[in-house]
């Protein structure tokens, strides 16, 4: 009787989990919006407009750059750079690179996290980023066996706490179920 419990508990636990990941996005972004964490608009191809005019501090953090992909997503994400010396106030342009691995295209979201190194009492560090070009939440193609340039531009505001001294940006793709 104990087989047949432990079949009826995966039969049951696989399709709640797939909902979970094909949710995991729409989620994301709820859960951002509820609790104030803001969440770009700009895709890829369209032109970010910055949302302050920000006067240049003599002040550098250094910036790290990391890309994951999801459940064996076929697409390898993986940042330009790694690291840039970043002055505040002033504008970045980057870009991730992302190789589809597989002969067939794929659709997939990214998410990002922006994690600040230095200072007690929390790491989020999102609300001393402007993001001005972003392919984060948005729906992307990768083409078969291809490769796609995602441009990431953004601004770190003067008013970053002088404790933090890092600032990670971290990508994850996530493939488009359905």
């Amino acid at each position: 009787m104990s087989n047949f419990r432990l079949l009826l508990l995966l039969a049951l636990v696989v399709p709640v989990m797939l909902g979970v990941s094909y949710a995991f996005v729409p989620l994301y972004r709820t859960f951002c919006q509820i609790f104030g964490i803001p969440v770009p608009t700009v895709a890829v191809g369209q032109e970010g407009e910055p949302k302050g005019d920000f006067e240049a501090s003599d002040r550098y953090v250094t910036v790290r750059f990391m890309g994951n992909q999801a459940n064996k997503s076929p697409v390898t994400l993986r940042p330009m750079d790694t690291k840039l010396r970043v002055q505040l106030g002033q504008p970045v342009l980057t870009a991730y690179k992302a190789v589809n691995n597989k002969p067939e295209e794929m659709t997939g979201v990214a998410v990002h996290t922006i994690l600040a190194m230095g200072q007690p009492g929390g790491n989020d560090a999102a609300q001393y980023v402007e993001l001005e070009q972003c392919f984060c939440f948005e729906e992307q193609i990768y083409p078969a066996s291809g490769t796609v340039n995602l441009p990431l531009s953004f601004t770190i505001t003067p008013n970053l706490p002088k404790e933090i001294h890092t600032i990670t940006f971290g990508y994850t793709l996530f493939e488009e179920q359905g």
